[in-house]
């Protein structure tokens, strides 16, 4: 199978890392910066849950300061887009490029809006809902360090792709060790994902710590009433959540086993990159407005996230 890894940050990299060591995948990854360099020259080398390498020659690479050779042009099966929330939409052009008819399409980047926005782009047909709980943080270009098990999970949305036409995909993610899991109600699974989001990343943003760190009691109050905030909106959204006390079970296990992780907001803000806030808790500030509802402590957060990214 051939599958193309777009915008290929932490989480892109162990993915096209682990499905390049099988012999069944022919891996394309498209980077940019230096991360990208590294990988073009020296390879990818993984640490942490595993001990690994990959030299260049195992994948195709292209560097999105380069551009993209045409001789890619429509080879994908399979697109993983693994970028920050707002590449998306320009890295759904470079996907256009390597689409052919039958080309399946997964969105791992967080927030919401994506899957709809692919819908429009390329049709329901052709777009999965997908999420993952894996932990990864780049220690260097070229080198990433997996600090979470989590997995990869698929799931259903109108007339998107059936469990049965992702038998030899789930396969290959089965086999590569990233644990993929089916969630037959793919909207739900977008926003549960979306609610661990929400109540992890910009609270381990300002107070820089580690996932782990967040199980504090006190703390970990707080990250579940901003979670709790999310779902009554998602709720008035139609979404089928699990009961809250299952949702607040759920954000305790992902951070035990991402405790070691530094969340991509807490390195965004680090580095002074723009972050996913937009797409996170506005967002939830957003869609609740025209409810009525009130969301104190998303609104909070996302002013004093916004506040960082000013300077």
């Amino acid at each position: 199978m051939k599958i193309a890894i777009l915008g290929a940050g932490n989480i892109g990299t162990l993915l096209g890392a682990k499905l390049a060591n099988l012999d069944s995948t022919d891996i394309f990854i498209h980077a940019r910066g230096d991360h990208a360099a590294s990988l073009a020259i020296n390879g990818i080398a993984v640490e942490g849950i595993e001990n690994f390498s990959l030299n260049p020659n195992q994948y195709h690479l292209s560097i999105s300061d380069v551009g993209i050779n045409s001789t890619f042009d429509g080879i994908a099966d399979v697109i993983f887009i693994c970028s920050k929330a707002g590449d998306v939409r320009d890295l759904f052009k470079v996907a256009k490029r390597l689409c052919h008819k039958e080309t399946k399409i997964l969105v791992l980047s967080n927030g919401l809006g994506h899957l709809e926005l692919g819908i429009e782009e390329f049709g329901a047909h052709r777009m999965i809902p997908a999420t993952t709980t894996h932990g990864a943080w780049r220690k260097n270009p070229g080198n990433i360090v997996w600090a979470g098990l989590g997995s990869i999970n698929l799931g259903q949305i109108g007339n998107s792709p059936s469990f049965e036409e992702m038998t030899e995909l789930f396969s290959l993610l089965e086999k590569s060790g990233l644990n993929p899991n089916w969630i037959e109600d793919g909207k739900k699974l977008i926003w549960s994902k979306v609610l661990i989001n929400i109540a992890i990343n910009p609270i381990a943003a300002i107070t820089g710590q580690l996932n782990g760190d967040l199980l504090e009691s006190e703390i970990f109050e707080t990250c579940a009433e901003v979670m709790l905030e999310g779902a009554r909106v998602a709720r008035l959204e139609g979404v089928k959540l699990d009961e809250d006390e299952n949702l607040i079970d759920n954000l305790r296990t992902v951070l035990q086993q991402t405790s070691e992780n530094k969340c991509s907001m807490l390195q965004d803000v680090r580095i002074g990159r723009p972050t996913e806030i937009a797409f996170l808790n506005r967002m939830i500030v957003n869609k609740a407005e025209k409810y009525g509802l009130s969301t104190p402590l998303n609104q909070l957060l996302s002013k004093l996230i916004e506040s960082l990214t000013l300077y």
